[in-house]
């Protein structure tokens, strides 16, 4: 199989970037969710990897959490960090691959959300749980939101859409992959006449693979959901959010 390619290195740039600050979020509806499930202590420290621009790691740390962000593109740190000052929230933001958490039993949970789960091909995915399992302290949990189940993405996914994000237009089409179980998401971006294109490519995984691939990382009692309600994951729901306690 050919190398994942690594796209993400350089997609958050321009309007890609302006793009993905400008997508509606569910912030404070995602904050209540994942402190149900991660079930942190008092004051306990929490790590948002991949954070972007760190909205949920701000709402956690008004709620009285330490939280360290860990992202690539600066651009979306810089964003964090101003707003940690200007809020005097305890946020510290860490530029680097969301691989590389060199915190050995250091959190009290942690989280993936903003779908930003697949980027890195079967083997980098797979040291990307392992990692999340080595900062967390026995019996702290890790919470994965994905829209690239394939339960959901052979679904959902598989058409052209057109987007209007505040004067921002964003076409989306999308291509599957079988043998290699990737989906190639390709991208427009128009506003005031400057037009920009992008590719993406994601893992899909069905849903009993990336539970066993919890399992291998470390990971027990795994449960999954459908949505931020806990209904149960089904076929057609429209993400999966998995929450599994490190062993």
């Amino acid at each position: 199989m050919d190398p994942h390619p690594e796209w993400w290195r350089d997609f958050f740039t321009g309007l890609s970037l302006d793009m993905w600050r400008a997508v509606p979020q569910n912030t404070a509806a995602e904050a209540d969710f994942l402190l149900v499930e991660l079930l942190p202590p008092p004051d306990g420290r929490l790590l948002d990897v991949p954070c972007g621009g760190g909205r949920l790691a701000l709402a956690l740390a008004e709620r009285g959490f330490a939280v360290t962000g860990v992202d690539l593109t600066n651009d979306l740190l810089d964003d964090g960090r101003r707003a940690a000052a200007g809020r005097n929230l305890p946020v510290t933001f860490e530029h680097r691959e969301m691989r590389d958490l060199p915190w050995p039993a250091a959190f009290d949970g942690a989280f993936c959300f903003g779908n930003s789960f697949g980027y890195l091909g079967e083997e980098g995915d797979a040291a990307f749980l392992r990692a999340d399992a080595g900062v967390l302290r026995p019996g702290a949990r890790f919470v994965l939101e994905t829209r690239f189940a394939a339960e959901s993405v052979l679904i959902h996914r598989l058409q052209k859409s057109w987007y209007d994000l505040n004067g921002l237009l964003f076409l989306v089409d999308t291509a599957y992959d079988p043998p290699t179980g990737r989906l190639t998401s390709s991208y427009v971006m128009i506003r005031d006449g400057k037009t920009e294109r992008r590719r993406a490519v994601y893992q899909v995984y069905p849903y009993r693979e990336l539970v066993r691939r919890f399992v291998e990382a470390g990971f027990a009692d795994v449960k999954a959901y459908g949505g931020l309600g806990r209904e149960p994951f089904a076929l057609g729901s429209p993400g999966l959010w998995l929450v599994g306690t490190r062993r």
